[in-house]
């Protein structure tokens, strides 16, 4: 009975852990460039298989994040933005409608018609008021984020039948300019009376933005690249990476459950809006598509031609992303632990993850993440200048496409130590990750699939 008894709380236990996100939105008052941002961490162990797709609303394209689905146009989106601006997200919210219930069922379907149709905060609130009231059949136990491109910005923590708005905009609301959300609303009825889900996580991302941005307005893309990545954990105040393993080999267990990024983390993206008297189109999501740990994080810009990053989309064979994908199998080095052939999602390896001779993995995507971030970065300054266009970004998304298959490559084998001094293809990369389309002319080091090229 006993046993019966444990696995039924274990069960729940998992199902609490794999429905959870973590959010953040800010005004731009307060950001380093005068842009909104709305900013999500998304953890479904449900629909961890997650990819990128272009879809086609009653109004609008748009961009946006979905589960597995071998669908032409899938029922549900998680997160996205669309040509005109607008963006949305959300984080389940428990325990709103009922002291027990934890139903969000109509969350995702919601925010694809949204996404559609909508070029506003003030159209989506239309929109949800008009789908609360007539609406049959509706499950709503969420918080929404969304943006637009005139700068409004605003959570609606929202239940079947209402909702409050939470304006980041509003000093008496939002002090600080920013606002964050885990998996409880602070409007719910039961607020007093249930489990704050993710409220580790909340401290976790409160901790986060009043450390790093204390001495200055927020900057949206350092956010973007390290709050996926932050490894404090809210309630028992450790930070990983204040006791590190000497090496890679130095095994050490330890506890990584509630963390913001977690073994059902799937994706974040931070969606940032444009500044007073620019084009709409400048929108910028700013991706990570699979286990942030063990993925890159990507500008997606809506361009005339819908061109998208073909290691990001979802592909046509195997309906996955090839980016989520390559994450899990690096999740799985980290996450190490067996007990009866299942393997434990609230324990890793620490040395895999990180360690004082810098060969953890999480160690070796940062790094490679803050290039593709500077070169992300600059094409996106082209791009709002007019000075990169349709054109440009293709390329950019070609050379991610290579720079990530070469980073995963390098990361999950050893490169064969014999050094040659001829690229075998015309495709070879300097240590910096830099594509040379024919034979270096530059004496170095050079990677061309898994050897080392000696140019002399």
């Amino acid at each position: 009975m006993m046993k019966h008894i444990f696995i039924f709380l274990l069960l729940v236990m998992t199902f609490c852990e794999s429905q959870a996100c973590t959010a953040v939105i800010a005004s731009g008052k307060v950001t380093v460039d005068g842009r909104p941002f709305i900013f999500k961490n998304r953890d479904a162990s449900e629909g961890i298989d997650n990819s990128l797709v272009t879809l086609k609303g009653a109004k609008y394209q748009f961009i946006g994040v979905v589960n597995y689905s071998t669908s032409a146009s899938p029922t549900s989106i998680w997160y996205g933005h669309n040509e005109v601006g607008f963006a949305i997200l959300n984080t389940l919210s428990y325990y709103f409608n009922s002291a027990t219930s934890k139903a969000n069922t109509s969350a995702g379907s919601l925010m694809k018609k949204a996404l559609g149709q909508c070029a506003t905060v003030d159209e989506f609130e239309a929109l949800l008021q008009q789908t609360q009231a007539q609406a049959t059949s509706l499950t709503l136990s969420t918080n929404f984020a969304v943006m637009d491109s005139l700068g409004n910005v605003a959570f609606f923590e929202t239940s079947n039948r209402s909702y409050t708005k939470f304006d980041a905009n509003d000093e008496t609301v939002a002090p600080n300019g920013y606002i964050v959300r885990t998996n409880y609303s602070f409007t719910s009825p039961y607020y007093d009376t249930t489990n704050h889900v993710g409220e580790q996580r909340y401290k976790a991302a409160c901790k986060y933005m009043d450390d790093t941005f204390v001495n200055g307005k927020i900057d949206p893309i350092k956010l973007a690249h390290e709050l996926p990545r932050y490894l404090y954990h809210g309630d028992r105040e450790v930070d990983l990476w204040d006791n590190l393993p000497n090496s890679l080999n130095d095994v050490r267990h330890v506890y990584f459950s509630n963390f913001i990024p977690r073994f059902t983390s799937t994706s974040s993206s931070l969606m940032q809006g444009v500044k007073e008297g620019e084009s709409a189109k400048n929108t910028i999501s700013w991706l990570t598509m699979g286990w942030p740990c063990g993925s890159l994080t990507v500008p997606i810009i809506i361009t005339p031609s819908l061109v998208l990053p073909q290691v990001l989309k979802r592909a046509t064979d195997t309906y996955k992303s090839e980016m989520c994908s390559n994450s899990v199998e690096l999740k799985n080095r980290v996450f190490t632990i067996y007990h009866n052939d299942e393997q434990r999602t609230d324990s890793i390896d620490l040395s895999k993850l990180i360690n004082k001779e810098e060969t953890g993995i999480l160690q070796k995507i940062m790094a490679a993440d803050n290039y593709v971030g500077q070169i992300g970065q600059a094409l996106v300054e082209q791009f709002r200048t007019g000075m990169a266009g349709d054109k440009e970004v293709a390329v950019f998304y070609d050379w991610v496409d290579d720079y990530w298959r070469q980073l995963f490559q390098a990361v999950t084998t050893s490169i064969n130590s014999a050094v040659v001094d001829k690229c075998e293809n015309s495709k070879c990369y300097s240590i910096e990750g830099v594509r040379h389309d024919k034979q270096p002319a530059t004496p170095g080091v050079y990677i061309n699939g898994n050897r080392k090229v000696l140019v002399k």
